[in-house]
């Protein structure tokens, strides 16, 4: 498709300038004065129309770049999805023979396999509803649903849930909130955005502290989430918001996400015209340091 868009695009190009240049030679050999052969203007229409082509050449692959850039970036993105989808639904497949080939067990029996689907299942749909989550992004289709909100109250909010996993994890879970953070934005994609910071920092780290701190000053809101996690080797910081990129070389505990929340919560981030930065040191833990422009 790429290699059709390019040569499409160099035809045009040379056959629109050509056919410019060669009525501009028409009235110049017509009704000029200039004694010059008739030859010696076929010889510069000639030339000319080489270095016309030559520039098309050079100017259709800059100009295709970018679409040969997205297009990739989509074919990646296709054939990554089809990869984490196969997973689930080979678990679901398996599991409901082995309940298939014991037809008279009953349902109690076979609760292992049944809660294995079930686990699978809700995989599959998590990939699922963060796949429609990008895609609509891509097409700017997925647009916020902003309003006034406390910002301080929709962090308690979330990291509520999280504490009985932290302590199960021997994993302390330390708030540092300020009063009053009022801030005009998507409060289901911000309680989105706290929820993965929080997930990730808690699937990096094996025991230890993670702290959440939500502070304001008059012109912005600033979220930090600090683990004190296996961290991040500085050649994959820059990766690290790539969609399905999970770093495997320092961080060996069991992989339970798909890469795609952080990537979600750059957007989410970006969307509301703040910035997102992280900081990692490997062996000590990790940084994401959120900042988000006041109404």
């Amino acid at each position: 498709m790429i290699k059709n868009l390019r040569k499409r695009f160099i035809i045009f190009s040379v056959l629109v300038i050509s056919i410019i240049i060669l009525i501009i030679a028409m009235f110049i050999f017509i009704g000029g004065e200039s004694n010059l052969p008739a030859h010696r203007y076929i010889i510069t229409i000639v030339l000319t129309v080489i270095m016309v082509f030559v520039g098309s050449l050079i100017l259709s692959k800059v100009a295709i770049l970018p679409v040969q850039v997205a297009w990739q970036k989509q074919l990646d993105f296709t054939a990554d999805a089809s990869h984490e989808l196969r997973t689930p639904i080979t678990v679901i497949q398996t599991n409901l023979e082995v309940i298939m080939d014991s037809p008279d067990e009953s349902v109690e029996s076979q609760m292992k396999w049944l809660k294995n689907i079930d686990a699978e299942n809700k995989r599959m749909a998590k990939l699922v509803e963060d796949l429609l989550t990008l895609s609509r992004t891509d097409t700017d289709q997925q647009l916020l649903d902003k309003e006034m909100f406390m910002l301080d109250e929709a962090a308690l909010e979330v990291i509520a849930p999280f504490e009985p996993i932290a302590s199960k994890k021997n994993i302390k879970l330390n708030m540092s909130v300020d009063n009053k953070v009022a801030f005009y934005g998507d409060k289901k994609r911000i309680h989105q955005l706290l929820a993965i910071l929080l997930d990730n920092a808690l699937s990096y780290t094996d025991s230890g502290v993670i702290t959440v701190d939500v502070s304001q000053n008059e012109k912005e809101i600033t979220i930090i989430v600090l683990d004190t996690g296996c961290g991040i080797e500085a050649e994959d910081i820059g990766k690290i918001f790539d969609r399905f990129y999970r770093v495997t070389k320092t961080r060996n505990l069991k992989q339970t996400g798909l890469g795609l929340g952080l990537p979600i919560a750059k957007w989410i981030v970006e969307e509301h015209g703040g910035e997102i930065k992280v900081a990692s040191t490997p062996g000590i833990g990790t940084s994401f340091e959120i900042q988000l422009p006041k109404a």
